[in-house]
C-alpha cells in the first residue's frame, strides 16, 4: 500500500470517485499513484516543471506497474495542457504562482481544483470567488507543526465577493468550527495582538478573527 504525507493524504480524500486528474507539480508521481491505487482515479496526468522530479515519477509509476493510465509531461503550470483531465491539484505552492497557473489555462465548467497554497490564502480565496470558482471545501490542519490550509473549487462561472470573514477565516472553515483551527486563530489573533498596531491591514485581521472567535462561543 502506498504511503502518503498527511498533507497529500488529505488532498486524495477529496478527490472524487472515478476522476480523470491532473496532478500540477507532481514531484514524486505518489499521490498520482495513490489514488489510482485506491480505485478514485481511472486516468492522470502528472505535469512538472523540471526534468528530475518527472524522472522520480516516471520511476515510482512504473514500479506500481501504471505506465497505461498515467502520462508524465514537461511543462509550466498548465501552459499548452490539452489532457481530458476533469480534477486539478495545485499543491504546494506560493497563493500568486497557483493564481497565475489558474488564469493561465481555460476551465470547463464543473471543473474541480484542489489547491494547498503555501501563502496568502485569504487573497487567494477572494481572487478565486470573484474569477467563478465556487469554494466547495476546505480542511485545516498541522502538517509537521505548519499550519496547512487545503482549499476545493469547482468552476461554477458564478462570481461571488466574499464577505470579510469568509476571506480571512474561510466561508467552509467557518461554519466547522474544528478545533485544531480555533487553536490556530487563537494563536494568531494573540500574534497580530504585537504587531497590528502600525498596519491597517494586519488590525483588519485581528478585528476579523476577534470577531469571529466571539461569536463562535471558543473558550481560551
Amino acid at each position: 500500500m502506498i504511503q502518503l504525507s498527511k498533507r497529500l493524504m488529505a488532498i486524495h480524500d477529496l478527490i472524487p470517485q472515478n476522476a480523470i486528474l491532473a496532478d500540477v507539480g507532481t514531484d514524486h508521481g505518489l499521490l498520482i499513484a495513490k489514488s489510482i491505487e485506491s480505485g478514485k482515479v481511472r486516468k492522470a496526468y502528472g505535469l512538472d516543471i523540471a526534468k528530475l522530479p518527472l524522472s522520480q515519477a516516471q520511476k515510482n509509476i512504473a514500479k506500481y506497474d501504471l505506465n497505461d493510465c498515467v502520462e508524465l509531461q514537461l511543462r509550466n503550470g498548465l501552459e499548452g495542457f490539452e489532457g481530458d483531465a476533469d480534477c486539478f491539484v495545485i499543491a504546494g505552492m506560493g497563493a500568486e504562482t497557483i493564481w497565475d497557473i489558474i488564469l493561465g489555462y481555460t476551465f470547463d465548467k464543473n471543473d474541480l481544483i484542489i489547491i494547498q497554497s503555501n501563502t496568502k490564502n485569504p487573497w487567494l480565496r477572494q481572487k478565486l470567488s470573484g474569477a467563478g470558482f465556487e469554494i466547495e471545501d476546505e480542511l485545516f490542519m498541522f502538517d509537521r507543526t505548519i499550519p496547512t490550509f487545503i482549499i476545493k473549487v469547482s468552476y461554477s462561472q458564478n462570481e461571488r465577493i466574499l464577505t470579510d470573514q469568509e476571506q480571512i477565516i474561510g466561508p467552509i472553515l467557518s461554519r466547522n468550527k474544528d478545533v485544531e483551527y480555533i487553536k490556530h486563530l487563537q494563536q494568531r489573533r494573540d500574534k497580530l495582538q504585537t504587531i497590528k498596531q502600525h498596519d491597517e491591514n494586519l488590525s483588519h485581521e485581528f478585528n476579523v478573527i476577534q470577531t469571529y472567535l466571539e461569536g463562535s462561543g471558543a473558550h481560551e
